[in-house]
């Protein structure tokens, strides 16, 4: 149900999850929820998608961890390639009010994830600090630093109360650790080489959209606001003539708006990604379903293997008082970040429309998405068809 129905990225699912996961089955207490969230935090890669995944492992081992990653990826990524391979959905003038509706729906992320912050002073000031720095400091080394600091700051000065935890634990398996690393070996090898000669027997091109999104999905710390920016630079980079400009930047933001209309994880962007560089490198239908299916297996099998490994090890860490208070600082860093996100984007949006009152429209649907999503009596994909009607029925 949670792949079908959460929309609107991770700052909106982890209300979702609170209300079917803890609320409605009572799989866990909300406060293990999102200490499971601030781990996955720590860790590269879509931090709910792996917040799933661990509940999964938590609840019945490795076996229930893979079937509810598929349940909550597969609808979206499915959805995605549909829009991927239609020859004339993407491109049309219907898709004009996206960017504003992206900049609401961030500024309604910002809300509704401070709200889940263990109130307390520190947990606010980590928050504001962590959303000034990352508005400032535009770059993904940012985020691990954040969190480490922000970890440290509550672990020694935090309020949070111990709370033993005697539960057996699980077995560490360092096959799984073994396996991300021998990937990532193989494959960034194999992109060195495909580099100069990437219609090489042509396999040059799916392999190396496979390593750029293994990696990308290894090295994005801070969920989909990092992925998107590093996707700017490996799939639209004008500056870049060889395989680096897959698409354009129009190309780009069109799926960062779509995007926020499809449910699951905001990684399923690397589905579309894939597919339409697969489309602009001359592939027919079926190369552009390969280029999703790369897209969908490369960007969530990096932090899958890293939940696997890391989950139990994880059960054994927070037995550790320092690592239990340590959580809070994680957790309010991950929220300045969504913070420093939305100023980003909203700057760069607003900047961008000099004349105001050339552009009512656009503030008329920012407007009307924040009020929708403080509702709560609007669901998020009637918000995105919404906006997409807009665009078809009123002319600029």
């Amino acid at each position: 149900m949670l792949g079908c129905t959460a929309f609107g990225g991770p700052q909106m699912h982890i209300p979702y999850f609170i209300k079917k996961l803890v609320d409605e089955k009572n799989y866990c207490d909300k406060q293990t929820l999102l200490d499971i969230n601030s781990f996955c935090s720590i860790l590269p890669g879509p931090s709910t998608t792996q917040t799933i995944t661990a509940l999964g492992f938590k609840l019945g081992g490795p076996r229930l961890a893979f079937l509810s990653l598929l349940a909550w990826v597969l609808p979206g990524a499915i959805l995605m390639t549909v829009v991927c391979i239609s020859p004339k959905f993407l491109g049309n003038d219907h898709l004009k009010f996206l960017p504003a509706m992206v900049a609401a729906f961030l500024c309604y992320a910002v809300f509704s994830m401070f709200k889940l912050m263990r109130p307390g002073g520190l947990n606010y000031i980590i928050f504001l600090a962590a959303g000034i720095a990352g508005y400032v400091f535009t770059t993904p080394v940012l985020f691990p630093i954040g969190i480490i600091v922000g970890g440290f700051l509550t672990a020694n000065f935090g309020n949070r109360k111990y709370v033993p935890n005697n539960k057996p634990f699980g077995k560490i398996k360092l096959a799984n650790l073994t396996l991300y690393m021998l990937i990532f070996t193989v494959i960034g090898t194999l992109g060195l080489v495909l580099t100069k000669n990437e219609k090489l027997l042509g396999i040059g091109r799916p392999v190396l959209l496979f390593e750029n999104t293994y990696r990308m999905g290894s090295l994005a710390f801070g969920g989909g606001n990092t992925l998107a920016a590093m996707s700017v630079d490996q799939y639209a980079n004008p500056n870049e003539k060889s395989q680096r400009h897959r698409m354009g930047l129009d190309e780009l933001n069109i799926g960062l708006g779509l995007i926020q209309g499809m449910p699951g994880p905001n990684f399923n962007f690397a589905v579309y990604l894939n597919g339409i560089a697969m489309k602009n490198y001359g592939y027919n239908q079926f190369g552009q379903l390969l280029g999703c299916f790369i897209g969908m297996l490369a960007i969530f099998l990096p932090g899958t293997l890293l939940i696997f490994f890391g989950f139990p090890l994880w059960d054994r860490m927070q037995t550790y008082p320092i690592i239990q208070r340590s959580l809070d600082g994680i957790f309010a860093t991950s929220v300045g970040f969504v913070l420093s996100a939305a100023l980003v984007l909203n700057v760069y949006f607003w900047k961008s429309h000099s004349v105001p009152l050339l552009h009512y429209r656009d503030y008329f649907i920012f407007a009307v998405t924040i009020m929708s999503l403080l509702s709560k009596r609007i669901p998020s994909p009637v918000i995105v068809i919404g906006t997409i009607l807009a665009g078809a029925f009123i002319s600029l």
